[in-house]
């Protein structure tokens, strides 16, 4: 979903005058068209009507309430080298969204890189997707990468991630605002993680955790089902990388002037973090989610890198995987991407033994 610094806004707020509220008003109607559409669905999983399937090994989702970026990817890998540590084959189901059926996007171009060895199956079909992986990959545990709405496909552990920085996508179910259902929703989720924990202050992370916890049921002994459990996160950046595959030190940044883009869920998260390394940001651009650059673009950095006087162009991981692909973005000599990773900052052990609950149960094959 395509949201330029415009629309997020308009969308939030933050653009007042009658213009911006005519908008608002008018998205409105399909989010109320919407909500009952999705109370529906859900009401029929939730009561049966509609069918699920189980497959035979462990199925743990990494999903989210609201379309954009939440740091699903680094926390896939994350948790596929945590299952890799237990000795057990593990395959990721993607619907590959915004990318060719085969390959798939960016993030999934992504997975491959920082996970060779793991299976990627992409498949709209969660279900035949995941027959598929343990079929032909004989994976033992399967990471479902953003399912939470995906229903059909029965998991044994359902981690919900929320940006701490726009948790609830404004107030709004699409298209006034970017939930894709109520939070209330939250009470299907086994963990709840909140990214970008350090992008707030303590205050305001305090009062988020308390207002999730209204939506999240108690511990239920008769169902076997623990409390939600509540972790935090954040993304630490590990690394500073040149388009000749030269590593620098993140200190480098350190007042340095930077001209920052990106075509990623959450770009504010991302120039934050540039803040937050040192950089003077002097320029910023946001391409849209999953956006596929070509020759052209290279042209336009090598403009705004003079229009600025910026002495480093600089995007993220899963920008330079695409921009990687094509010899004029390749070779910008300037050009710089940042790598992060996720780091659980509350909650790790409770979070690792329920997986490795889980993980103990699986078919040795």
């Amino acid at each position: 979903m395509r949201l330029s610094p415009r629309c997020r806004a308009i969308l939030s707020g933050d653009q007042a005058g009658p213009r911006a509220g005519l908008i608002r008003s008018a998205l409105a109607v399909p989010a109320t068209l919407y909500k009952p559409v999705v109370g529906l669905r859900n009401w029929l999983y939730d009561h049966g009507w509609k069918k699920t399937y189980q497959l035979p090994v462990p199925v743990i989702c990494v999903g989210n309430l609201t379309v954009g970026g939440t740091g699903k990817t680094p926390l896939v890998i994350w948790l596929c080298r945590l299952i890799q540590r237990r000795g057990l084959r593990v395959a990721i189901l993607s619907r590959g969204y915004r990318g060719p059926t085969e390959q798939g996007n960016d993030e999934t171009t992504l997975l491959r890189q920082a996970l060779p060895e793991v299976p990627i199956v992409i498949n709209p079909d969660r279900v035949q997707g995941g027959r598929q992986a343990v079929d032909d990959h004989r994976a033992q545990v399967l990471v479902l990468d953003d399912g939470f709405q995906h229903r059909r496909l029965r998991r044994d552990l359902d981690i919900v991630l929320i940006d701490c920085t726009c948790p609830f996508g404004y107030g709004h179910l699409l298209p006034r605002g970017l939930l894709r259902e109520p939070p209330n929703q939250l009470r299907r989720a086994d963990v709840v993680i909140l990214s970008h924990c350090d992008m707030i202050s303590k205050d305001e992370l305090a009062r988020l955790e308390q207002h999730i916890r209204q939506y999240l049921p108690p511990a239920d002994a008769e169902a076997r089902r623990p409390a939600t459990l509540l972790v935090h996160s954040q993304h630490q950046p590990i690394g500073l990388f040149g388009s000749d595959g030269t590593k620098y030190n993140l200190s480098d940044l350190q007042g340095k002037r930077v001209f920052a883009f990106c075509g990623i869920g959450n770009p504010q998260a991302f120039e934050d973090m540039l803040r937050q390394l040192g950089a003077e940001l002097k320029g910023h651009y946001v391409f849209g989610d999953h956006y596929i650059y070509d020759e052209l673009d290279a042209k336009l950095l090598h403009e705004w890198r003079s229009e600025f006087q910026a002495d480093r162009l600089v995007t993220t991981e899963k920008d330079w995987v695409k921009l990687r692909q094509i010899p004029p973005l390749a070779h910008i000599e300037e050009l710089c991407w940042l790598k992060v990773e996720t780091r659980i900052t509350r909650g790790k052990e409770e979070l690792g033994r329920r997986i490795v609950e889980i993980l103990e149960g699986c078919p040795r094959r």
